[in-house]
């Protein structure tokens, strides 16, 4: 029997974040799966204090909090110094660290995944102590780590590329739709009358570039006056305010934060479209669920998105050039047998995803790295 630990720190106490899915989704399949086969694994996951309901209705997982008030530098010295106490007293045989950075001492196979390298692709987009940490942090727990996994080969390439040493110790596992994925394509909604509308769904960091998205709705709006523009989505930055004032788009531009899950289906379900306008992702969950929930994607032809999205199941654009993203968006208003050819296409495409085909490569990967 192996005891396997995830360092699940990273995970606040409200509401999940991609990775907060991502660490709880494998938690879940490592339950399953260390009962399977007559295997009898141990699964733990360690959290900070108050995060542990986001683990504790899991079978087969054992959940250990560990005490935390502060911010991420205590994280992080809790991760170097205390939890490797823990995981020796534990007798883990190996950690995984879903986010980054984490432990790389106390146990004797270390996975960690590093979801993108921003700091290095789009540092100018970065706030500075942000890139600053993660400059420092992310060689140097690659460097201690067993395996390195990535989502995506182009956060591969991005790795082996600026740090070379790293090359052939890198492995892609993909990630998959965060939202429950019906077995079938949902219907094409039903003409209500109501104005089309693209969506948009991210917290709007500096690589998700929502700016050239909003001149390009912009731009159609002079063929299609009634077309609208939808954000959901938190904008920290406020880089949606400042093309929204830029563009005088105050009046068919709106955003909604803190909805559920249930609502952003049906914002999936019922919009023209969904925009992936970003300059650099690592993966793109937002383009999954759209897929699995019937919707168009329209995506930027950089990094990760033409590798998620697929070559058919998606429609690609220049993310700097609001015209391109403009001749996209008009080209669904102008053919419904296109759009619905791109449901059909994208829903497909996200079925190649699943949570347990994730979590069995990442489970091998800690039994046998």
């Amino acid at each position: 029997m192996s005891t396997i630990a995830i360092n699940a720190m990273i995970v606040e106490a409200g509401r999940l974040s991609g990775i907060g899915h991502y660490a709880r989704q494998l938690a879940l399949w490592f339950g399953r799966l260390g009962r399977q086969g007559g295997s009898d694994h141990r699964v733990i996951v360690l959290c900070r204090s108050g995060a542990a309901h986001h683990f504790a209705d899991l079978d087969h997982v054992e959940v250990i909090e560990v005490p935390m008030r502060g911010g991420r530098i205590e994280r992080v010295l809790l991760e170097q110094f205390r939890l490797p106490q823990i995981l020796r007293a534990e007798r883990v045989d190996a950690v995984l660290n879903p986010a980054f950075t984490g432990p790389v001492r106390g146990a004797a196979t270390v996975v960690t995944t590093v979801h993108d390298l921003y700091f290095k692709v789009i540092p100018d987009l970065m706030p500075r102590a942000q890139r600053l940490f993660l400059s420092a942090a992310v060689p140097y727990c690659c460097r201690r780590s067993t395996r390195i996994v990535t989502t995506s080969a182009s956060t591969m390439r991005d790795l082996e590329h600026h740090y070379p040493a790293l090359a052939g110790n890198v492995v892609v596992v993909p990630m998959a739709n965060r939202l429950p994925s019906p077995a079938v394509l949902p219907p094409a909604p039903a003409p209500d009358g109501r104005a089309p509308f693209v969506l948009i769904v991210a917290a709007l960091t500096g690589n998700k570039n929502p700016g050239p998205l909003v001149e390009a709705v912009a731009l159609a709006r002079r063929r299609w006056p009634d077309l609208r523009l939808v954000h959901v989505g938190k904008d920290p930055e406020k880089l949606l305010a400042d093309a929204i004032q830029r563009c005088d788009a105050g009046e068919w531009t709106k955003s909604h934060s803190g909805v559920s899950d249930a609502d952003l289906a049906r914002f999936y379900e019922t919009s023209l479209c969904v925009a992936i306008p970003s300059l650099a992702e690592g993966f793109g969950l937002p383009l999954l669920e759209a897929q699995a929930a019937g919707a168009p994607v329209i995506a930027s032809d950089r990094s990760a998105l033409p590798e998620v999205g697929g070559p058919d199941g998606a429609l690609y654009f220049d993310a700097t050039d609001p015209v391109s993203i403009a001749a996209t968006i008009e080209a669904l208003l102008a053919s419904p047998e296109r759009r619905q050819a791109l449901r059909v296409a994208g829903f497909a495409n996200q079925q190649r995803f699943s949570w347990e085909r994730t979590a069995r490569a990442m489970f091998g990967l800690l039994l046998h790295p």
